[in-house]
């Protein structure tokens, strides 16, 4: 199993209720099914520890606030504990898990951001195997995607992906791993699924964009970078800011820290691979909720 093609869940948290995948059913007038009208959040979960839960969760509400989407009765009024047995029941408390909460506005057709007292909430989990060490070691390839750019939604992590989807194919299609995306005044984002964080000379920084979505992983990242004596600043950022740099990364919650070997035909003169996993590793370790 390769984490490209993932393993499938067996069974889900749908709407105060556990279900084998295969019997949960949300109705075809589901908002989030007609429109993307829903986010979501993906954690790591390490035997049966969710990384940095709350902070997830506050992303997920402040996403909601923005798209006026408001939780319903069938809301856990313990996230963790609903996620520690949903793990359990998946067979999945000693192994590493992506673990995915979506939330729609549930069904109807009204124009807008209609209020809804039905909201649909989901919560899967699945067995998830972590790019392979020598991948790690070696580093990701980057592909500039040019057609478009990071879209006005780009700030909340919103079922309207496809977006992201179809960076990620055009990088695949070219022979790299992963895409990198530009905002609408060209300026460097992020990548298709996680956030940057570059050094040049010596200096830590991330491209500053308002088109990018705030990251859980990289902001820990910094934390602990700031910890060790070092500074991280927000920087705007094109694309010749980005290949000056020595070092560039790429920021998720379930890959942790993924060295950048290239940018198209760029390469990168320290990847840092021993360093982003001495990191990865203390992320792993604070990551308890």
């Amino acid at each position: 199993m390769n984490p490209q093609s993932p393993e499938l869940p067996g069974i889900v948290w749908l709407n105060g209720s556990f279900l084998p995948a295969g019997e949960a059913c949300v109705s075809p007038l589901d908002r989030g099914f007609l429109y993307g009208d829903g986010v979501f959040e993906t954690m790591r979960a390490e035997c049966g520890r969710v990384l940095y839960l709350k902070d997830h969760l506050e992303r997920l509400h402040r996403s909601l606030a923005a798209l006026r989407i408001r939780m319903s009765a069938t809301t856990p009024p313990d996230w963790g504990k609903v996620v520690r047995e949903l793990l359990e029941r998946a067979g999945l408390r000693r192994s590493v898990a992506s673990v995915r909460i979506t939330v729609t506005r549930g069904a109807g057709f009204a124009p807008g951001l209609p209020e809804t007292s039905a909201p649909t909430l989901c919560i899967t989990a699945r067995r998830y195997v972590p790019p392979a060490p020598p991948l790690y070691a070696e580093g990701f390839r980057l592909h500039v995607f040019r057609s478009g750019f990071s879209p006005p939604l780009a700030g909340m992590k919103t079922l309207n992906y496809l977006y992201f989807l179809c960076a990620r194919q055009a990088a695949l299609d070219a022979g790299a791993d992963e895409a990198l995306i530009l905002d609408p005044e060209s300026r460097v984002a992020e990548t298709s699924a996680g956030s940057l964080l570059a050094r040049t000379d010596g200096w830590w920084w991330t491209p500053s964009s308002p088109f990018r979505l705030p990251g859980i992983t990289i902001a820990r990242i910094s934390d602990l970078l700031v910890a060790r004596g070092h500074n991280v600043e927000p920087r705007r950022a094109f694309l010749e800011d980005l290949v000056s740099a020595q070092t560039l990364w790429i920021l998720n919650s379930l890959m942790i820290v993924m060295p950048v070997r290239s940018l198209g035909e760029h390469r990168f003169s320290h990847p840092a691979h021993d360093e982003a996993a001495e990191l990865a590793r203390r992320f792993i370790a604070a990551g308890g909720n």
